[in-house]
């Protein structure tokens, strides 16, 4: 069988899905793209013969998709999902799930009205060969209990229209994610700091870096350096601190070369060079999930909607300055 993609949302990462989806992943074909800028859709089409689209609920409902795959910007999200539900489509949805927990919290309802999970979220992460071993070297109990994460999220650059509530539910996003994944808890206060001094080469409307303090149920303290306009590349960092020792991601390359000018090692521009493998290996999660009818699984709504109350928190923080507790509620069984 093959997976019939309709894709919505032609923007960077939509063309950067579509590209993989053409020459990387098996078992899939894309036949449908959606946007709403007309000429992109028009050109995409042109060039990969796949049916051109300018209404995602026409497009969601044609018979010429299987599967739907949404690269949308985030307030354009939670219509989209909501009708490839009511078609019985599986999704496969580009983080956030939603701007808001009261729109991801409406998704929630909606799957379980349907009985059954049909959304894998995009927290890529999760499939990044570097993270998994380091869930493996926690869980395996050699560090001894954790006390302490830290974390990185540095860009070379954001364009002007990044504004600095996107530093918490666009950037942050990740590492809310990946603290769950990595400690099996959730987060229960966010603090987000402000630095006295922020970098020159940061816009006017933003406080760039940033410092975001979590904590988890179990008392583990989390700091979480976002900074957007480090100028030298996307570099992403995690250290687990434990009782009996320490573990981190490496850089994750290659390899290294030794010249005059020193020993030096290549590093990442962006999230699509960084995480190649994470989004390869996410996507045909997703895909053998819907061809074998195994069910959809890996990150779900659920954990987008944990992420939401989280970022919701931290936007709080973000305005006055203060720590702000995260409440979750009971798990539903259908993501347990």
């Amino acid at each position: 069988m093959t997976v019939k993609i309709g894709l919505i949302g032609l923007g960077m990462i939509g063309r950067d899905h579509l590209k993989r989806l053409q020459t990387v992943i098996s078992g899939a074909q894309v036949t449908a793209v959606c946007d709403i800028n007309h000429a992109a859709v028009d050109a995409l089409a042109n060039e990969t013969g796949a049916a051109a689209f300018y209404d995602a609920q026409e497009m969601i409902h044609s018979p010429l998709v299987d599967a739907v795959f949404i690269c949308s910007t985030g307030p354009a999200h939670k219509n989209q999902i909501l009708a490839a539900f009511a078609a019985g489509k599986p999704v496969f949805c580009e983080k956030p799930l939603t701007p808001t927990a009261d729109e991801s919290q409406e998704i929630i309802e909606a799957e379980i009205n349907v009985g059954k999970r049909l959304l894998q979220l995009g927290f890529m992460r999760r499939f990044a060969p570097g993270y998994q071993a380091l869930k493996q070297t926690i869980e395996s109990g050699a560090l001894g209990d954790i006390l302490l994460i830290h974390c990185a999220h540095r860009n070379p650059s954001v364009p002007e229209s990044y504004t600095l509530e996107m530093a918490i539910n666009d950037s942050a996003t990740h590492e809310i994610d990946i603290i769950r994944y990595l400690l099996g808890e959730n987060i229960t206060s966010v603090r987000v700091d402000r630095p006295r001094k922020k970098t020159r080469h940061a816009l006017a409307h933003l406080q760039d870096p940033l410092v975001v303090i979590f904590e988890t149920a179990s008392g583990v303290r989390i700091d979480d350096e976002l900074f957007v306009n480090c100028q030298y590349g996307y570099d992403i960092r995690c250290e687990a601190i434990g009782e009996n020792g320490i573990a981190a991601l490496t850089e994750q390359q290659f390899i290294s070369t030794r010249s005059l000018n020193g020993n030096a090692q290549h590093i990442p521009q962006s999230c699509m060079e960084r995480f190649a493998t994470a989004y390869d290996r996410e996507v045909q999660h997703f895909i053998d999930s819907v061809r074998e009818g195994r069910g959809i699984s890996g990150p779900s709504s659920w954990d987008g909607y944990v992420v939401a109350r989280v970022c919701d928190a931290g936007l709080a923080s973000l305005k006055d300055g203060g720590k702000h507790d995260v409440v979750i509620p009971a798990q539903p069984a259908l993501y347990r």
